[in-house]
């Protein structure tokens, strides 16, 4: 049974069922038409190197929440030296596996940006890459201090790059999920008790999940941190009941 975690932290388990299941990254999972090439946030990512005025090899990146390395695998192909940092120990394992297998050069390191603010002293770089990760941030705390640490490890003239989801009007939550004024997305569970902040609903335990803002709150949140926001695009989902994908360009 799993020590009470984090909502960002249990997702090891599912890595660990990806590894044992031959599937190479979490992309794959959630649409089989992916794969560890295809990764959601390319498209955005290859648009964002493209308007870059530095060459590539000349640049680094760091992306937080990297999982088993497609993204960081893609910067490193690209030519830029790049950091990959996860709280899953598989997760790493599987991202330093598909680097070999690629021969490419990525440092790959268990942290935590939530809790890296107090660790001394801070390397920079040119990018920061969300790819998927503050949306798994729930609490008020942790999305600010993982805000902290990214404003600190970005040189003063880098570039964040998120893709995160959003909630949207036309969102539906179905019997499965519950969400609040606040954005917070529970799920539902028969295990409460490994759930920080789960509660009963319709006789059913629910647990948090994910962190749906809007697209006007994350926007405020990035400015309220210290963020400049240079451009900002939402994209909807095929199905447009699911949350929407919103992608951000910001500095410091």
């Amino acid at each position: 049974m799993l020590s009470m975690k984090q909502t960002y932290e249990t997702d090891e388990v599912t890595f660990q069922k990806l590894r044992a299941a031959g599937i190479a990254s979490w992309d794959e999972q959630a649409d089989p038409s992916r794969s560890f090439e295809t990764f959601i946030m390319r498209p955005f990512l290859e648009a964002s190197l493209a308007q870059l005025g530095a060459p590539l090899n000349t640049l680094s990146a760091l992306e937080i929440g990297c999982g088993s390395g497609p993204i960081a695998c893609f910067l490193a192909s690209r030519g830029l030296a790049v950091r990959g940092i996860d709280v899953s120990p598989t997760a790493l394992v599987m991202a330093r596996e598909q680097a070999q297998q690629r021969n490419l050069n990525v440092r790959f390191d268990l942290a935590d940006i939530v809790k890296m603010p107090a660790q001394e002293p801070a390397e920079q770089y040119d990018l920061v890459i969300d790819g998927h990760c503050l949306h798994y941030l729930v609490r008020d705390d942790h999305r600010a201090a993982a805000l902290s640490s990214i404003k600190r490890l970005l040189k003063p003239a880098g570039q964040l790059l998120i893709e995160t989801m959003i909630a949207h009007r036309g969102l539906v939550v179905t019997a499965k999920y519950r969400i609040d004024a606040m954005g917070v997305l529970c799920i539902q569970t028969d295990q409460p008790e490994q759930h920080p902040g789960a509660f009963e609903s319709d006789g059913q335990w629910f647990g948090p999940y994910r962190r749906l803002l809007t697209a006007e709150q994350m926007l405020g949140e990035l400015r309220a941190a210290g963020f400049v926001v240079h451009d900002h695009v939402p994209v909807p989902q095929a199905d447009p009941r699911k949350p929407m994908l919103f992608q951000i360009r910001a500095g410091v």
